[in-house]
């Protein structure tokens, strides 16, 4: 197993990428530490995978909450030897980019760039 004894940290680990995401670096021997803000999504993630995983509520667009996670991390595991930065949105679903106003932007930017 290539990660065997290795910690990840996955953000948006809960669905989608980020699960299967997080599936797959258990399969290699990581220990995951799974983030979202879907918290649902993200316990129901890191109970599937099992002893491996542990899911910690982060939104990576709150510095605190990258910290915490990062604590967490470390704080679990004695260290952390790779982040998979995997969180991302875009809450225009249906609409144009020209119609979102700059508060859309605002969120989409700090999850998607800072976070």
């Amino acid at each position: 197993m290539r990660l065997e004894g290795k910690v990840a940290l996955i953000t948006g680990g809960g669905s989608g990428m980020g699960k299967v995401a997080s599936e797959l670096f258990a399969a290699e021997g990581a220990n995951v530490v799974l983030t979202d803000v879907n918290d649902e999504a993200g316990e129901t993630t890191a109970s599937s995978i099992g002893e491996r995983a542990f899911y910690v509520h982060a939104d990576v667009s709150q510095e605190a909450d990258a910290r915490s996670m990062v604590a967490a991390a470390v704080e679990r595991f004695g260290r952390l030897d790779v982040l998979y930065n995997n969180a991302g949105i875009m809450p225009l679903d249906d609409g144009s980019v020209t119609d979102a106003d700059g508060s859309i932007w605002d969120t989409v930017l700090a999850v998607n760039v800072k976070g």
